[in-house]
């Protein structure tokens, strides 16, 4: 279903794009505003020695390092599977024999189009790629229980990496 009466690209780059959208609510009001168009990203939840992966990295958006679990954008035309491979090979220096798809889930669906596609790897084996050339990538590897007092200490502050965890959790 059509929800807008006009669209214009108003930026693009690498890994995204804006968008402006004109278009009129349930009440009739004509509204003008700008999203973001994102191809999509991964998020990896890799255990390894009964302890979970992850990443200590600079987010120059919020100027500070991050502890988060491994995820990534899409490369265009990208399978979310093959994504979750790479990603986790560059970020963790790990492959796994098996990837599972545990959802997929809107980022911030009030301004932006990203899906995240949560993944468990499973039967991890090493297996590096190059990371990115911004990544400056610490690994570090924390229990799960170790990893919820992280959050409660609000040093873990990702949302996909908490939502993910209790996602995790609730499986377990």
């Amino acid at each position: 279903m059509k929800n807008y009466d006009r669209t214009e690209m108003i930026f693009q780059s690498d890994s995204i794009h804006i968008r402006r959208d004109e278009y009129k609510t349930s009440n009739k009001v004509i509204i003008n505003k700008d999203f973001v168009d994102h191809p999509g990203s991964v998020l990896i939840i890799g255990v390894r020695r009964e302890k979970i992966l992850f990443v200590n990295q600079w987010r120059q958006p919020v100027r500070r390092n991050t502890i988060e679990l491994p995820c990534g954008t899409l490369n265009s035309g990208e399978e979310t599977l093959v994504a979750a491979d790479r990603e986790f090979r560059e970020e963790t220096g790990y492959a796994a024999k098996k990837y599972e798809s545990i959802g997929r889930f809107f980022v911030a669906p009030g301004y932006s189009s990203e899906i995240t596609e949560y993944f468990i790897a499973q039967d991890l084996y090493e297996s590096p790629l190059t990371p990115d050339i911004d990544e400056d990538i610490k690994l570090e590897e924390f229990t799960l229980k170790e990893a919820f007092n992280l959050i409660k200490s609000n040093k873990i502050i990702d949302q996909g990496t908490i939502s993910a965890l209790n996602i995790y959790k609730s499986i377990l």
